[in-house]
């Protein structure tokens, strides 16, 4: 066995995670081949299923992405993780990842046939694009994919949750292979621009993240992502891998993009704790923001923004008065009584009872009769029963 594996190592053939530059000189097919000379960076790799080959493409951190620089380093926020819903301590532990399939649907006749995987190493930006030479090589194309994935503890990925990995996890159903991805932190980036980004930029797709965030203008080799169903079947059918040569640009950017935006929204959140104006500057949502993450924003800041509405901020404040937060909660509703909401002021009158602050339950108690008496929905017999019940409250 040890004679085999030396034969197989001096013919350049690698087990399992790749090393950079060694090419096999033994190939399984022609498409092998077809690869190689379409790919000049590509490597054949072997693991216990067979051959899978890789495109690497290594660029080194010191070339931005679009506007971004590729050799920051994730720095420590909280405000950080509560927006990615997980802890990322460094960039280094993150593999961005983008599939290029046979069809749209997760259904057995679909499969996968180009998958780009990006990380940091070093001083470079590495994308590995798996790519399936043909049907027969899948189950060695997928093992592949299992031996990287392992490599990583968080994954990125833009809409994976809902497409990529079904789509992965239904190949490694149809081969009775184990499902290796339920154990890896996944952070779907596809959420978080819906969630923060979609309210000013309409439309969330990855080009539109790329053009009004990234400011990133993809150069004249792209080529549509619907086409890239077509073009591999052109090369499957004439073996000409050229045909796929703009599919595997349009695949690297699409994984670049995600690590360029990962740095991108760290860096914007740790400026943004001393200038709380980029955020509207870079087309965030304040309210969904504010939501979402609500234990890192004071009271006075909610309060603040025009854009909640004030339904919006009595639910703010309910939840935060509900969590422990009475200052913060008070401040939204000081708010919200100084402009009229009797509810509001009533709930201070309440709160300020509780706590025996006589001057502050005078002076609600006062305003919430000032306001339900230009209270104009409120009916005549409502109104002066609620009058009457607040006039007697005492402290």
């Amino acid at each position: 066995m040890s004679d085999i594996l030396s034969r197989l190592k001096s013919l350049g053939v690698t087990k399992g995670f790749p090393n950079t530059g060694k090419v096999a000189a033994k190939k399984p097919s022609e498409q092998m081949d077809a690869l190689l000379r379409t790919f000049p960076n590509g490597l054949v790799v072997e693991n216990d299923h067979g051959y899978a080959f890789i495109n690497r493409l290594i660029q080194p951190l010191s070339a931005p992405h679009g506007e971004i620089n590729m050799e920051s380093e994730i720095k420590e926020s909280a405000l950080f993780d509560s927006i990615m819903e997980m802890s990322v301590e460094k960039k280094g532990d993150t593999l961005a990842f983008d599939t290029e399939t046979s069809g749209l649907s997760n259904g057995s006749g679909s499969f996968i046939f180009m998958l780009g995987l990006g990380y940091f190493e070093d001083e470079n930006y590495i994308v590995d694009q798996l790519i399936l030479p043909d049907l027969s090589a899948e189950t060695a194309f997928l093992r592949q994919t299992e031996l990287i994935f392992s490599r990583f503890p968080v994954l990125l990925s833009y809409n994976g949750k809902s497409f990529d990995i079904p789509m992965l996890q239904s190949r490694l159903r149809f081969h009775l292979m184990p499902d290796f991805t339920k154990s890896i932190a996944h952070c779907d980036l596809l959420k978080l621009t819906r969630r923060y980004w979609k309210p000013a930029l309409g439309a969330v797709n990855l080009s539109n993240i790329e053009h009004y965030v990234l400011k990133l203008q993809r150069g004249d080799e792209e080529v549509p992502g619907y086409l890239a169903p077509e073009l591999y079947r052109d090369f499957l059918r004439d073996g000409d891998a050229s045909h796929i040569s703009g599919v595997a640009y349009h695949n690297q950017i699409d994984v670049v993009s995600l690590s360029a935006f990962l740095l991108y929204l760290n860096d914007l959140v740790i400026h943004a704790e001393s200038d709380p104006a980029l955020w509207k500057v870079n087309n965030v949502s304040e309210t969904a923001l504010m939501k979402y993450n609500l234990p890192f924003f004071s009271g006075k800041i909610i309060a603040s923004i025009n854009d909640f509405s004030r339904k919006e901020k009595k639910a703010l404040a309910s939840k935060l008065q509900k969590a422990g937060e009475k200052e913060k909660a008070a401040d939204i509703l000081q708010d919200l009584a100084e402009n009229g909401d009797f509810e509001a002021a009533e709930k201070l009158m309440k709160l300020f009872q509780k706590n025996k602050d006589q001057e502050k339950f005078e002076y609600y108690r006062t305003l919430t009769i000032q306001l339900i008496k230009k209270e104009e929905t409120m009916g005549i017999w409502s109104k002066a029963d609620k009058l009457t019940k607040i006039r007697n409250q005492k402290l």
